[in-house]
């Protein structure tokens, strides 16, 4: 693991650096403890003003958590190891939340899962032509996690839902609109975001010398924002109070656009589904550490149960891409058993600085 994460402090900045493009910066355990660990050493460290996080050169700033790890570990009948996985990257998700100092997060390829969770709760995105985002967890049988349900709901209108249920794919432009992206700039740019960057006078104070110098690089995207476009129909169709109603919505539409949610709904778990609407609605309420609370404890139950078992096999092992789920339809989920995911746990970690998983 030592060479998959590497932290540098220099002129001011600490930088992480994602070093496994050969799994396109999957987070494993230990890269999730020693992230936080060393967030919580800068946090207090005078000589860091601010935290650079990117990518060595690849596909992906990072694709997620390593659930092929996972799914090994599950189907061998350990629980403790995947629980404690996703306890770790939680802690992680709440360090760089509530990190006092700047934090930037250098977006070039695929960000998606465990890649929003260590981006999107940092005070600037800068998200290049190559950027990707995604929460496509339903489809493989989870939700989403990594402190989504705290960030989802905070979109404009109902694209949070949207996102969550359907696993929608957006480019720079989308990612802007919707606030995923704090600035852009085209990629064979990005060398000169961090010239920027570590060009900064400090002394103009962190926060309004980081954001000057993005400021100072940032070109509007000029590809197409399909998210943005359809914003009046995401509205229209995803403002409802259960996941079947969406559907009917949808269905009542008749259109090209309204077919291709239905098609990417019916892609994922319907149990998965259901608790994504619930999570959502709830997740508007919460601060992140409430939400990543619930979280944990939904998580937990994810693990124990092994939902998301067949969706990482049909997705990432055999690549069959016909996942055969617990339930065939929605209606065949009750309430009582989303009550069930929703149940306390009560090994909850404590999200703080002196916390360690």
């Amino acid at each position: 693991m030592s060479g998959d994460i590497l932290f540098d402090v220099s002129g001011g900045w600490g930088t992480i650096t994602l070093n496994a493009p050969q799994r396109l910066n999957a987070l494993s355990l230990g890269m999730c403890r020693a992230m936080a660990k060393t967030l919580s050493v800068w946090r207090d460290d005078a000589a860091v003003k601010a935290v650079l996080i990117k990518a060595a050169p690849g596909r992906a700033f990072c694709a997620g958590g390593d659930i092929r790890d996972l799914y090994t570990a599950r189907k061998a009948g350990d629980t403790k190891g995947p629980i404690q996985f996703f306890a770790a990257e939680y802690l992680n998700n709440w360090r760089v939340a509530r990190f006092p100092k700047p934090y930037v997060a250098l977006i070039d390829g695929a960000v998606m899962g465990g890649g929003v969770g260590i981006s999107a709760h940092g005070d600037y995105r800068v998200a290049t032509d190559n950027a990707l985002f995604a929460m496509p967890e339903c489809g493989i049988g989870l939700y989403p996690d990594v402190g989504a349900t705290h960030v989802l709901p905070r979109l404009p209108g109902e694209a949070g839902m949207w996102l969550g249920l359907t696993g929608a794919r957006l480019g720079a432009g989308d990612m802007m609109g919707l606030g995923l992206a704090t600035h852009a700039v085209p990629a064979d740019k990005l060398a000169a975001v961090e010239t920027a960057l570590r060009g900064v006078d400090w002394r103009d104070g962190p926060y309004d010398a980081v954001e000057a110098a993005l400021d100072s690089v940032h070109e509007v995207p000029n590809g197409p924002t399909p998210a943005i476009d359809a914003r009046r129909k995401i509205d229209q169709h995803f403002d409802k109070a259960s996941v079947e109603a969406i559907v009917a919505s949808l269905e009542s539409d008749g259109g090209d656009w309204a077919q291709e949610q239905l098609t990417a709904i019916g892609r994922g778990s319907p149990l998965s589904q259901k608790v994504t609407h619930r999570m959502l609605g709830l997740g508007g309420r919460l601060d992140i550490t409430h939400a990543l609370r619930l979280e944990y404890a939904v998580t937990r139950r994810f693990v124990e149960t092994g939902a998301f078992l067949e969706g990482i096999r049909a997705q990432i092992i055999d690549k069959d891409r016909t996942p055969h789920w617990a339930h065939s339809t929605l209606p065949e989920v009750t309430e009582a058993e989303i009550d069930a995911m929703f149940a306390p746990a009560s090994d909850t970690p404590v999200f703080d600085w002196e916390s360690t998983i």
